[in-house]
């Protein structure tokens, strides 16, 4: 597997790569860069949740694209927030946020969405990699995360980044359960 910087899109903020940082490296033939537009990510949630989320909410059609995009538009407006989309030959294959938890103190993961055909090959981990980067670069010392509590693929994920449950706290959020995630940043 080939190293692969991160590239900062014009403008954007630029932060530490997560090879300097010991983060672990990107994925070959992957650019992950700054994206402020809430179609795109919009556009990416939905086709994953489309497929990862079906047996979390059955019966229930997946939510549609302009509903998301006003959802990540609002997140966008966050000073704090951070985007970024992993793009393979050109196309966006996957994304995640980097923002100030807005409900506990430090930095949080957010939304972080791979297309089920990239599933496997690297690229959520790049871009989880990439999002703690851009905490710790904005001087977070730890993070916290939500994810579905019966999502075993991205609590495995999480798990083997370093991130460890918070006993006892969980939410309800959307008719399902999510458990909280918690870890320090070097």
């Amino acid at each position: 597997m080939q190293f692969v910087p991160l590239l900062p899109g014009a403008g954007a903020p630029r932060w530490p790569s997560p090879l300097s940082r010991g983060y672990g490296f990107a994925v070959a033939d992957v650019a992950i860069v700054p994206c402020a537009d809430a179609g795109v990510i919009a556009a990416l949630h939905r086709a994953t949740v489309a497929v990862a989320y079906r047996d979390y909410f059955p019966g229930s059609p997946p939510p549609a694209v302009a509903e998301l995009e006003a959802i990540w538009a609002e997140r966008l407006a966050d000073p704090t927030a951070v985007a970024l989309v992993a793009c393979r030959g050109g196309r966006p294959v996957g994304s995640v946020m980097a923002r100030a938890d807005p409900d506990f103190p430090g930095g949080q993961l957010a939304g972080l969405h791979v297309l089920p055909r990239e599933w496997g090959r690297g690229v959520g981990g790049g871009l989880h990699d990439a999002a703690l980067a851009v905490l710790s670069g904005a001087g977070y010392r730890d993070a916290g995360l939500w994810v579905i509590a019966a999502n075993d693929r991205a609590r495995r994920l999480y798990e083997r980044r370093g991130w460890a449950l918070c006993p006892g706290v969980g939410q309800e959020a959307y008719g399902v359960m999510e458990v909280r995630y918690h870890r320090e940043l070097p």
